[in-house]
């Protein structure tokens, strides 16, 4: 990775403009805009670096607009903000810190920036296939086989390029559950509720019904686990799975998970490694964070950074013989 990563830097720094950082060809009707080398840094004692993109987003020829908050559904209005006579492109940073001692890579977003897996994982294909120095070519500058410097070999022709990244963890899980996926009987549910939300407080009084005359009253949040009959399609198995992985630190659901026909839970906490940190680095306004100064302060707590790599894919829960 710290090769192709290495090889990429070069190419983007061999005097080309900005503009022409790009990769691969955009596809507007599948919302695929370009993306763009903005820098890279690597530490070279762990092997450590940092990749910086810039991601296009939707524009009017360079004007971004908004909507007034404050309006009433149905005003036409729009407020727009643009760079003048200057020349631009609209969009947002994605910061990608590459750790090839543990074989992954993690997403770094901050307020100012995006995610932008999809646009990466464009952005080193397009590279790989079309720029990089990995490319055999015949004498018309054809693409006809890929080798690690580039020279024709007798295996050349059937290499082929690719940047393949899966979520850590989630594949584990994924396949556990649908290798198992016409074992799955009941699905479960655990979240927290608020006695002062309309909605959880109905869902908790009904848990009493029946049972007291008068439902009792919490002042504090109650935590409740449902579990249901339930045996998902694999589309509806693959929604759940990344819904839950997907969710952010607001959500009031702590856990989810499945129950097989033999007592088996399989849950789902522990598949996402995704987490918010304190990260000590300056960034002015209106400017990209360095890649010497994120990967600085990255390396100071790497091991922190590091640990939730080491908890288990997935909760398992055996069932328990009567």
């Amino acid at each position: 990775m710290n090769d192709i990563l290495h090889k990429l830097n070069l190419w983007s720094r061999d005097g080309r403009e900005f503009v022409n950082t790009t990769t691969y060809e955009a596809d507007p009707d599948n919302d695929l805009k370009n993306t763009y080398f903005c820098n890279w840094h690597k530490n070279e004692l762990n092997g450590d670096s940092i990749l910086i993109l810039w991601n296009e987003s939707s524009n009017d020829n360079g004007v971004i607009y908004g909507m007034n908050p404050t309006d009433r559904p149905g005003n036409t209005d729009m407020l727009t903000t643009g760079f003048g006579n200057t020349p631009a492109i609209p969009g947002f940073p994605s910061y990608f810190w590459f750790i090839p001692e543990k074989d992954v890579f993690a997403s770094i977003r901050f307020s100012h920036s995006i995610q932008g897996k999809k646009n990466l994982d464009c952005f080193l294909n397009g590279f790989l296939a079309n720029k990089s120095p990995f490319r055999v070519l015949d004498g018309d500058g054809t693409v006809i086989g890929y080798s690690a410097n580039g020279q024709p070999t007798d295996q050349s022709s059937r290499i082929h390029s690719k940047f393949h990244a899966l979520g850590r963890k989630q594949e584990e899980l994924e396949a556990e559950l649908f290798q198992n996926l016409n074992k799955i009987t009941r699905i479960i549910k655990i979240e927290t509720l608020q006695y002062t939300i309309e909605d959880d407080r109905k869902l908790l009084e009904r848990v009493f019904s029946g049972l007291l005359t008068n439902n009792p009253t919490f002042n504090q949040a109650r935590t409740i686990t449902h579990e249901l009959q339930f045996k998902p399609t694999e589309q509806q198995l693959r929604q759940i799975i990344r819904n839950y992985a997907e969710q952010n630190t607001a959500s009031t659901i702590r856990n989810a998970g499945f129950i097989y026909n033999n007592g088996k839970r399989i849950m789902l906490k522990g598949a996402s490694v995704a987490f918010s940190a304190e990260i000590n680095t300056n960034r002015e306004d209106n400017e990209i964070i360095t890649p010497q100064s994120l990967l600085t302060a990255i390396t100071s707590q790497r091991q922190d950074l590091l640990r939730p790599l080491d908890s288990p894919a997935f909760e398992i829960e055996e069932a328990i013989a009567q």
